[in-house]
């Protein structure tokens, strides 16, 4: 979905911006096309946040996901997604693609939260995706926390 988020997280190097480019319409199958080609059997697809976008780019993401199960059914697809700011319609359009792997990192612990994390993104909001992704689609769920971020020796 480009290489611009609309987040600012503190532990993130991404280029940010309100407004990024469009969307490019001919991603999913650029993306599915190369990913196929490669041989590979298992893929982790990851995004930028996109909440300039109506959809948030949910549905971008899920037919990149549906075009490479298409072209490659035996392929094991992880997706890292954003929070879509908790919206369930638009996880929903994630879990149910054919997704094989849920992701979505937490980041750190609750108390850290509102110091790394862009204020959009919650501890609660993230527990929150993790299990309604869980609730509704036939796939696994994952998330990971980054340890040493930011800390010194003394603590």
């Amino acid at each position: 979905m480009g290489d611009t988020c609309t987040r600012g997280c503190r532990f993130c190097s991404v280029k940010t911006s309100r407004k990024p480019p469009p969307l490019d319409p001919e991603e999913p199958e650029k993306v599915s096309d190369a990913i196929s080609k490669w041989g590979l059997d298992y893929v982790v697809l990851t995004s930028v946040d996109r909440d300039d976008l109506v959809d948030q780019g949910s549905n971008h993401f899920r037919e990149v996901i549906q075009k490479l199960k298409q072209k490659k059914p035996d392929l094991l697809v992880e997706a890292l997604t954003p929070d879509f700011q908790g919206n369930q319609e638009f996880i929903h359009a994630l879990a149910t693609s054919g997704l094989d792997v849920y992701a979505h990192n937490i980041e750190t612990v609750r108390r850290l939260t509102p110091k790394v994390r862009d204020r959009r993104a919650t501890y609660d909001q993230t527990l929150d995706v993790l299990r309604y992704a869980k609730s509704v689609g036939n796939c696994l769920t994952k998330t990971s926390i980054m340890l040493a971020d930011k800390e010194t020796p003394s603590g």
